[in-house]
């Protein structure tokens, strides 16, 4: 399902209350993620595997991929960030579940 956008106004109380509540559903979508081990092991390999997180984006004499690749990497990069910062419990135990345990 698509959220189309909306517009608020933010000098209405009714409509800033309504995007701090999205903002703050939102906010627990990574927790529902990581709260179960195959979201975590999903999470990991898109940032190890497919970001290519801690890889090496540099590609002799194509500076086109070399672009792709630090893109992909910095994506994983800010969702290593996110994770982190918001669920550092989770983040360690995804690590010791698909990292350390391989």
């Amino acid at each position: 399902m698509v959220k189309r956008l909306s517009v608020y106004d933010s000098s209405n109380p009714e409509h800033v209350a309504a995007a701090q509540k999205d903002m703050q559903d939102r906010d627990k979508d990574i927790v529902f993620i990581m709260a179960q081990p195959r979201g975590r092991r999903w999470v990991y390999d898109l940032i190890w595997g497919k970001c290519h997180k801690d890889g090496i984006s540099h590609v002799p004499i194509d500076k086109e991929s070399t672009s792709f690749n630090e893109g992909a990497r910095s994506v994983g990069s800010a969702l290593e960030v996110v994770l982190r910062a918001e669920t550092p419990k989770m983040y360690m135990k995804m690590l010791e579940e698909n990292h350390f345990n391989g």
